[in-house]
């Protein structure tokens, strides 16, 4: 029978579908497998519904990528970004070229649509990303954030709701117009679906003040006892090390080299071997990884 492979927005009538693959390699209670995180993910983001890329045999889906739409900064100008996230194909269609035919497809769409794609792939992924000739930037690997203790009129208080971050938005937002690197475009209706309302993951967010006025904010989220990973900052360039000196304790972030290197003074590389690898491709504009080091996990967190 003909597989047939295809990019169409996503609809929850397809969910059944979806479940039905998915639940070839994950268990009933996987957060995947469910209709609120699904409807949430794939529909309710603000930059725009997520396309689906499907492998389909006859009725049956056989392979799936998602593609997540996410809006990025950068001299005034917005740039279309997809974030791969989800990608598998059913374990009795391995060997039959499928997820190889899900990238083509992926592609063909962002050079039609003059956008990016992005991705952080697993140890299995990667070298058909890799084959599938990816621009690879610097891997992101962990590093310790350093607290400062004292840190005269800088403060930082928890953020229970987005509109409380009306007053820095518009700087953060005016700061990212100007700068020479890629950022995320934050509103409030951005923050508050991918922070406030995920329905499985807790995030602390956190407002900076220097000398009580708001310079920006940072978001982590508790991933073991005792220890957070740093998810994002949005922060005027001049006050990043004040806002990451207030993270808190036994934060880690993951970051490029040249990222570390900038910020010597507020991350401490950790003797791990662990990294992720990150690629970041545009089909008619090159990008640098100055371009694109200061893009956090707000894209990829999912």
């Amino acid at each position: 029978m003909t597989i047939e492979v295809s990019i169409d927005d996503f609809n929850m009538s397809q969910f059944n579908h979806m479940a039905e693959l998915f639940g070839s390699y994950f268990e009933s209670n996987n957060k995947l497998l469910t209709r609120g995180y699904t409807e949430w993910l794939y529909a309710k983001n603000p930059f725009g519904l997520a396309k689906m890329v499907r492998a389909v045999e006859g009725d049956r889906w056989i392979g799936f990528m998602a593609m997540i739409p996410v809006q990025l900064a950068m001299h005034d100008a917005n740039l279309l970004a997809y974030y791969i996230v989800n990608v598998l194909v059913h374990p009795q269609h391995q060997g039959k070229h499928i997820f190889a035919r899900l990238i083509t497809a992926a592609k063909e769409l962002v050079k039609i649509e003059n956008a990016v794609l992005m991705g952080h792939p697993n140890d299995m992924a990667l070298k058909q990303w890799q084959r599938s000739h990816m621009y690879f930037h610097e891997p992101l690997r962990p590093n310790l954030v350093l607290p400062k203790l004292f840190c005269k009129g800088v403060n930082a208080s928890d953020v229970q709701d987005a509109r409380q971050l009306n007053s820095v938005l518009p700087v953060l937002q005016a700061q990212a117009k100007e700068a020479n690197r890629l950022s995320v475009v934050i509103t409030q209706a951005y923050i508050s679906w991918r922070y406030f309302e995920h329905p499985a993951n807790n995030y602390r967010l956190q407002l900076i003040e220097v000398d009580r006025v708001a310079v920006g904010f940072v978001i982590t989220k508790k991933v073991r006892f005792g220890i957070s990973l740093l998810v994002d900052q949005f922060m005027l360039d001049k006050h990043l090390s004040e806002g990451l000196g207030r993270l808190p304790w036994f934060t880690v972030s993951f970051k490029a080299d040249s990222s570390t290197r900038e910020l010597s003074k507020s991350l401490r590389l950790l003797p791990l071997k662990k990294q992720i690898p990150f690629f970041f491709t545009h089909y008619y504009l090159p990008f640098s990884k100055h371009d694109v080091m200061n893009l956090g996990l707000s894209a990829s967190d999912f």
